[in-house]
């Protein structure tokens, strides 16, 4: 669950403004390897952040894009009224270094985790100190959304 202020945002309202965004770099024959999110409380206002690993190199203008594409995807009134009045700031695609999430599921597997029992968190709260810093560490790239002006 993705929450700020008022909105609350599922992990299915993640995936759908993954996949809507997604369709914008698969009109480029890129593709989206795997993605998580976070949300940022230490700017204020709090913020969400999308961490994305994409097959290889897209354009600045193609991703920032899919950077407005995502925050726009984001439908829950609590989330669009707070962006709307900036109690919530601009989304923040972060796209990261190939080999990221592969890094992850090695940090995994390093506590005992089953490579088939496995999977992405599609969420990284504050607590999980080493995956966000593995996804901090790797950034390659930030764009901010300019959807809600």
């Amino acid at each position: 669950m993705l929450t700020i202020n008022i909105d609350k945002n599922t992990e299915k309202d993640l995936q759908l403004a993954v996949e809507a965004a997604a369709k914008l770099i698969a009109e480029e024959k890129l593709e989206l390897v795997d993605f998580t999110s976070h949300v940022d409380v230490t700017t204020d206002p709090g913020h969400y952040v999308i961490f994305w690993e994409v097959s290889s190199q897209a354009s600045e203008a193609l991703l920032q894009e899919c950077c407005n594409c995502l925050d726009r995807s984001f439908v829950d009134a609590g989330y669009v009224s707070s962006r709307k009045v900036k109690a919530i700031g601009p989304l923040e695609l972060r796209v990261v270094q190939r080999g990221t999430f592969h890094k992850i599921l090695e940090h995994y597997l390093g506590l005992g985790a089953a490579v088939s029992q496995f999977k992405t968190p599609r969420c990284v709260g504050a607590t999980n100190n080493m995956v966000l810093q593995i996804l901090c560490n790797n950034v390659a790239q930030c764009y901010f959304s300019t959807a809600f002006g």
